[in-house]
């Protein structure tokens, strides 16, 4: 892979982030919900009508569970995504050493491994020896073992603070 298409698919993966912010807006509007219920998605011999998608969005309180369990989709996508593209292009580029040392590096990979984990931390005893980790004013510690990711340690924000630094990374330091 080139660096043009490190950075090409780094975008791809932002877009997709901001594509389902704007999703989850017009998810909010009541207008969607009219729209939805007299639409479909037709791929091969498939048909997937979006009525279930309006009913759902017209209760309040599952309108808020489904809108939080979408932007988690996309929070994790953003983030694995693209902390696995930034380690192959290194790997492939003998880079390797330089993602490491970036004071996010091991915090981002904490956190990879918890989103592919149910959004649970997991540490072996290499990460349980590293801890604490810091990142910014988040810091993980053994005291996470097992736990759950919650919005108010790692949210929306910071997903976007963390991609925001990948791709800075990737743009300014990589060859």
């Amino acid at each position: 892979m080139k660096k043009a298409e490190l950075i090409s698919q780094l975008e791809n993966a932002k877009n997709n982030y901001i594509l389902g912010l704007a999703a989850i807006s017009l998810f909010s509007s009541g207008e969607a919900r009219e729209i939805l219920s007299k639409n479909v998605a037709k791929f091969g011999p498939y048909t997937v009508n979006f009525d279930q998608v309006a009913v759902l969005l017209s209760n309040p309180e599952n309108q808020a569970i489904a809108i939080k369990e979408f932007l988690l989709s996309q929070l994790r996508a953003l983030i694995k995504e693209s902390f696995e593209l930034l380690k192959s292009y290194c790997s492939e580029s003998g880079q390797t050493q330089a993602m490491q040392t970036e004071p996010w590096y091991q915090f981002a990979r904490l956190i990879r491994n918890c989103l592919s984990h149910d959004f649970r931390f997991v540490f072996n005893e290499r990460d349980k020896a590293k801890l604490p980790i810091s990142w910014r004013n988040r810091t993980i510690t053994n005291n996470h073992q097992h736990q759950h990711l919650t919005l108010d340690f790692f949210g929306y924000v910071e997903t976007w603070d963390l991609f925001s630094e990948f791709h800075a990374f990737a743009v300014e330091r990589l060859d």
